[in-house]
């Protein structure tokens, strides 16, 4: 894929994908298009969105917050 953005073209950063089903076609592989969101989310050029980062025993109060809308973002619960 090397340098070019799926979604975007230069100068315009307005664009959102919408939905990404994974698991629609066994033999599709994303894994190219996966290093480079992972690439990009590290490089600092994407933002994934995430407003709360906390441990799984958190679960229900991140729940609460999500079901509440009082989160403008993701909720991501570390499992360890």
């Amino acid at each position: 894929m090397g340098s070019e953005a799926p979604v975007a073209s230069e100068g315009r950063h307005d664009r959102t994908i919408r939905t990404f089903f994974l698991f629609g076609d066994p033999a599709t592989d994303f894994s190219a298009d996966l290093v480079w969101l992972a690439a990009e989310v590290a490089a600092g050029r994407l933002d994934p969105g995430i407003s709360r980062r906390a441990p799984w025993t958190g679960y229900d109060e991140a729940a609460r917050e999500l079901l509440g809308r009082r989160l403008h973002g993701k909720a991501v619960l570390d499992v360890v």
